[in-house]
């Protein structure tokens, strides 16, 4: 239905990274077990509950989605989001295949839960990579998105549209929504997509359903992430995660690559001073 490859999470790498480079975005079924899609979700619920629909009052939210929920800051409000999803050794390697070629290393761009409520209308057909506008002419990866379905994720209740293979296509081609097709998961399935496959919400068109997706991005190195993550997460809760974990999240030096053999390449990581071991302290960083 949605022209897009459903390949489980013990599929060899070699066959992820060919269906991502060729149709821009697949499925992994059951990305995230039942009782980690419940612990998330439960992680999550006071928080959603407390913020209101919409991005921000006076906002034109055509493209936030008036009655959508998100909340960012994931991290620090869902221990089980950071180890079973942020550091899930599929996606980690996928991006390592994508990205790795084009940086120093990468790092979480965003996370947050996109709750589409009833009677949210669609959203525009866009390309994540051109939140980076210049760097996205280069024409090579920039982010890769995950979207995996915590509820409800059909058609009719608003899941993610999406144009197979307009990866491909040149950037001032002009979209026909017509081509789009939904993309449905069942709870704990994740949608994986490159940051220049053209996609969109869908729009909800239920009365009493909402349509649940928690989103993350990885991001190379050398562009700045659209979420704030090191302030939303904090040093206290940083320095209570795995090493890499910390790494994606802004508090540790990437390690450089190539170094003694290329030092334009070393540079792509994301600092020097504090690369050989950054350690967090009372919210700065020391040196060895």
């Amino acid at each position: 239905m949605d022209g897009l490859a459903r390949l489980t999470p013990d599929t060899d790498s070699d066959l992820l990274l060919e269906t991502i480079d060729r149709d821009g975005g697949l499925v992994i079924p059951g990305l995230l077990s039942p009782e980690t899609v419940d612990q998330i979700d439960r992680d999550l619920a006071p928080s959603v509950a407390a913020r209101r629909p919409g991005f921000r009052e006076g906002f034109d939210d055509t493209f936030y989605g008036r009655n959508t929920v998100r909340v960012q800051g994931i991290p620090a409000k869902s221990r089980t989001m950071v180890d079973e999803y942020l550091l899930h050794p599929t996606l980690l390697d996928l991006a390592d295949r994508v990205l790795l070629p084009y940086c120093g290393d990468y790092w979480m761009s965003q996370s947050e839960t996109i709750f589409i409520g009833p009677d949210n209308p669609r959203q525009t057909l866009h390309r994540d990579d051109l939140n980076w506008n210049l760097a996205a002419k280069l024409r090579v990866p920039l982010q890769i998105s995950v979207l995996v379905a915590l509820g409800d994720y059909d058609a009719e209740v608003g899941a993610t549209r999406v144009i197979p293979r307009s990866h491909l296509w040149p950037l001032d081609r002009p979209i026909d929504d017509s081509l789009a097709v939904p993309v449905e998961l069942e709870p704990g399935d994740a949608l994986v997509y490159l940051g220049s496959l053209l996609h969109g919400g869908g729009a909800n068109q239920t009365t009493d359903r909402w349509r649940k997706a928690l989103y993350l991005a990885y991001l190379v190195g050398w562009l700045t992430p659209e979420e704030a993550v090191a302030v939303s997460v904090g040093p206290d809760v940083a320095r209570t995660l795995p090493p890499r974990a910390r790494q994606l999240l802004g508090f540790a030096g990437m390690p450089e690559r190539a170094a003694a053999d290329d030092p334009a390449e070393a540079a792509l990581a994301l600092w020097q001073l504090d690369a050989d071991d950054p350690r967090v302290v009372d919210g700065t960083f020391r040196n060895r």
